[in-house]
């Protein structure tokens, strides 16, 4: 899909904002999901921590390959629920025990509605982890699948 036609399609309403955009996705590579199996996770949102025995499961990480070079992240969140409102901060982290919080907000999915959180990294070092922080108490009981994409 051209530029032109990505705009032409969005002025007419023909193509969603809240899909993700064909664009976007040109030479990206999927990330591996840390502690899990594949690329992609899907979770149902839990209540907020209440002290150190009740955790919320709001945090999930992306492998970073060590040769990457990436230029941008992105990362995709689909909602699987009915029309949910999310807070969210997509977090770039580096060996050196630093991280870059390179968005962080509210929105609004519907039901099969998706959202992309763009990060870009420092320009002299690459991240480690891509951290993807999703949640808040309206969300709670929502469910969600989350990919997160390293583009070239």
């Amino acid at each position: 899909m051209s530029a032109l036609l990505a705009i032409a399609l969005l002025v007419s309403g023909l193509l969603s904002t809240t899909q993700p955009l064909l664009l976007s996705r040109a030479n990206c590579t999927p990330l591996a999901v840390v502690g899990g199996a594949g690329t992609s996770v899907t979770k149902t949102v839990t209540p907020g921590g209440a002290g150190p025995f009740f955790r919320d499961n709001w945090d999930t990480d992306f492998a970073v390959p060590t040769d990457a070079t990436f230029r941008r992240y992105v990362a995709t969140i689909r909602s699987l629920s009915a029309s949910t409102t999310y807070q969210a901060s997509l977090n770039l982290k580096y060996s050196n025990g630093t991280a870059d919080q390179t968005f962080k907000g509210s929105f609004a999915l519907p039901r099969n509605g998706s959202q992309e959180l763009v990060g870009q990294p420092r320009r002299d070092s690459q991240p480690f982890q891509v951290n993807v922080n999703l949640g808040g108490l309206k969300a709670v009981g929502s469910t969600y699948t989350l990919t997160v994409a390293g583009c070239y």
